[in-house]
């Protein structure tokens, strides 16, 4: 549900979860936490394909056969209530009449949520509209009461949403996946593994497609713990067997490892022989942030509170961007056309990502919307690539104010 980079007023939360955290009674696991030697990795004893091999240190968890050359790939980045600019765009891009079919998505937190019906194709569209400005709070979470708090692992329970997922990822759907997946096309989801620190993406489409008889309840699990944001929403646990012995992953929102992945696999390329990489030119690399590209330039208080808060804002905005950048330049590398569209910077009443509120995620889904059918709002690149972001080097205090055109724009065909 929370981006990187996407918007500061969410570590208000995250003050909050310091002010009242206190010491009390552990919850325990159902299996003990799993222990691996520095140099090893988890590899999968089902499935005829080879296991991916890691990039940037991501477990690829799949027992999938290779998936089809793809020709458009969607990537949805996280951002809690912001996804209704996500979900503004796949509409109007609907509307527009020139929305691809999708051979590859990946999504974190809340575009995990969204990514299994973007995957399956615009007929879930209402459903995603109303997902994205109709819901409240009370819709996502209960918050606990303050005796709670110390024998708990969030501020807030997770019962709602697990409610909501559990409806809308029904055997139907389930089966759906199963069949795009047969065909070649790929969904992905990614975690946070909290005994590693690491993203971990799951084929769920593999899932879907397993003869697991629970897959249903696993396929909802990791959507769950992609949107669980630490100290929110409690931690998902996730059961795994490792040489026929039981052990208990505590997993969270994917968002803490990454604010949006792609990978070389999931472009049809080499990730272990870079030199061997087959270059296309009917590739395209479609990716839609759930927020702001940058926070605006606001006054900071010098008190503990507003300091804490504006530096962790930027240390999550660094990771989008570096995020960002990794997927152009894979993108580039793979010869695939790419575009970025966010939420506008001139949009000044943004929602805050862990506040629901069905008048200002209206607003954003509009936005979207309007960006999407009018085929407007499309980067051909990272903002930190633009004119606006070469900031020169300091060598005095004083300057003067020198507008920038804006970044390049690139329009669907």
């Amino acid at each position: 549900m929370m981006s990187p980079g996407l918007s500061h007023r969410c570590w208000k939360w995250a003050l909050l979860i310091a002010l009242w955290s206190a010491p009390g009674c552990a919850l325990t696991r159902r299996h003990g936490p799993l222990e691996l030697p520095q140099a090893a990795r988890l590899v999968e004893v089902s499935g005829s394909a080879e296991v991916a091999p890691r990039v940037q240190q991501v477990e690829i968890r799949t027992v999938s056969a290779t998936s089809r050359e793809p020709s458009n790939v969607l990537v949805l980045s996280g951002g809690g209530a912001n996804g209704a600019y996500t979900a503004g765009v796949l509409n109007g891009w609907t509307a527009a009449d020139n929305r691809p079919q999708f051979d590859v998505v990946t999504g974190i937190s809340t575009g995990a949520l969204i990514a299994p019906f973007a995957f399956l194709g615009s007929e879930f569209d209402e459903l995603l509209k109303r997902n994205y400005t109709e819901l409240h709070d009370r819709d996502i979470f209960t918050r606990r009461w303050l005796p709670a708090l110390v024998y708990a692992d969030s501020l807030a329970d997770s019962a709602p949403l697990r409610k909501r997922i559990s409806n809308e990822i029904s055997p139907t759907v389930l089966k759906r996946i199963s069949e795009a997946h047969r065909e070649g096309r790929r969904l992905y989801v990614g975690t946070t593994d909290l005994d590693t620190k690491r993203l971990v993406v799951w084929d769920m489409g593999a899932i879907a497609d397993s003869d697991d008889p629970n897959k249903l309840e696993l396929f909802r699990e990791v959507l769950l713990a992609s949107a669980s944001v630490p100290g929110l929403l409690p931690p998902v646990e996730i059961d795994i067997k490792v040489d026929g012995e039981r052990h208990a992953e505590l997993h969270v929102d994917g968002g803490v490892a990454a604010s949006l992945f792609l990978q070389p696999a999931m472009l049809g390329m080499s990730a272990s022989d870079p030199d061997e990489a087959k270059v296309r030119d009917d590739l395209n690399v479609y990716v839609i942030v759930a927020g702001q590209l940058r926070m605006p330039r606001r006054r900071v208080q010098r008190k503990l509170s507003a300091v804490i808060e504006e530096s962790v804002g930027g240390v999550l905005q660094s990771q989008m961007d570096g995020d960002l950048l990794k997927t152009y330049l894979l993108s580039r590398w793979a010869g695939a056309t790419f575009a970025l569209t966010a939420v506008p910077r001139d949009l000044a009443d943004e929602a805050s990502p862990l506040v629901f509120d069905p008048s200002k995620m209206q607003k954003l889904f509009d936005v979207g919307y309007k960006h999407a059918a009018s085929k407007s709002g499309w980067h051909s690149a990272p903002l930190s690539l633009s004119p606006e972001e070469q900031i020169p080097p300091r060598g005095s205090v004083q300057f003067k104010i020198e507008e920038l055109r804006a970044g390049r724009k690139v329009a669907l065909e």
